[in-house]
């Protein structure tokens, strides 16, 4: 469904926007789904640490057509515009808490990340918490920095910084800039999310150069040589492969550029 316009300006402004029971018709099938994947790679949770799969909608048919989906694909297109690109992603079993941090810190390109949320999580149960703005660079971000990433001496405890908590319910989704800082403190020991990485078409060479360095770090190393499963790009539609195309193609460019290729 596409966003309003206060939604758009809102994700612009403060680096999130949350979107109320998206995928609740669909929710059932994807945690079947989800729990089949790790079931396929052998995966049994302890609850321990984190388990988590890279790439993850990649890894089952029916996942993969989350990207054929009108209620994903134009909310995501209201943010990123229609020709986004799909950059993988990863399905996710989080135990314990997760320290604030950031997905990256883009300076040119759009880099987002669209979370689907498998449980009811509120902030004493391990939701996602956000600083609002802190994906937006400038001397308050470089300050914000010092104090979430400070030396041990005059570290500020993790859940006494002020953020909001994005309370969630399945079928809940969540989209986020990969530049904001982020936390969860209080979870249990296995809290199930998918998410999937995404990014406006580059244009310009610096935006190009900026995918191309995304590429090698985040998909190749992580996903087996390629940023799609086969079976993601032998299923598509056309209207699919419009989100699949430019990574493509600068994957094939960087792996003809690396030697011994």
């Amino acid at each position: 469904m596409p966003l309003t316009t206060g939604q758009c300006l809102g994700f612009k402004s403060f680096g999130y926007v949350v979107i109320p029971g998206l995928l609740s018709e669909e929710i059932d099938w994807i945690t079947s789904e989800f729990h089949a994947v790790f079931k396929d790679k052998g995966i049994q949770h302890d609850g321990n640490q984190r388990s988590v799969v890279v790439p993850f909608i990649d890894q089952r048919q029916k996942l993969c057509t989350l990207l054929d989906n009108p209620k994903v694909t134009s909310t995501i297109g209201s943010l990123l515009g229609h020709d986004f690109n799909y950059l993988g992603g990863d399905g996710n079993m989080h135990s314990g808490d997760t320290a604030w941090h950031t997905d990256g810190g883009h300076q040119v390109g759009l880099y987002a990340k669209f979370h689907i949320y498998l449980d009811s999580l509120t902030h004493h149960t391990g939701a996602i918490r956000v600083i609002p703005g802190s994906h937006l660079h400038g001397t308050w971000r470089d300050q914000l920095r010092q104090t979430l990433e400070p030396a041990d001496d005059v570290a500020i405890n993790g859940p006494d910084i002020p953020c909001v908590t994005v309370e969630t319910n399945p079928g809940d989704v969540l989209i986020f800039n990969h530049n904001i800082y982020h936390a969860t403190f209080g979870g249990g020991t296995a809290r199930r999310h998918v998410a999937m990485n995404i990014s406006s078409r580059a244009e310009t060479p610096d935006e190009i150069k900026e995918l191309d360095e995304y590429i090698p770090r985040h998909c190749l190393r992580k996903g087996g040589g390629q940023v799609h499963s086969d079976q993601m790009r032998e299923t598509a539609s056309p209207a699919r492969m419009r989100y699949l195309e430019q990574p493509i193609e600068r994957e094939q460019i960087l792996v003809s550029s690396t030697p011994n290729h």
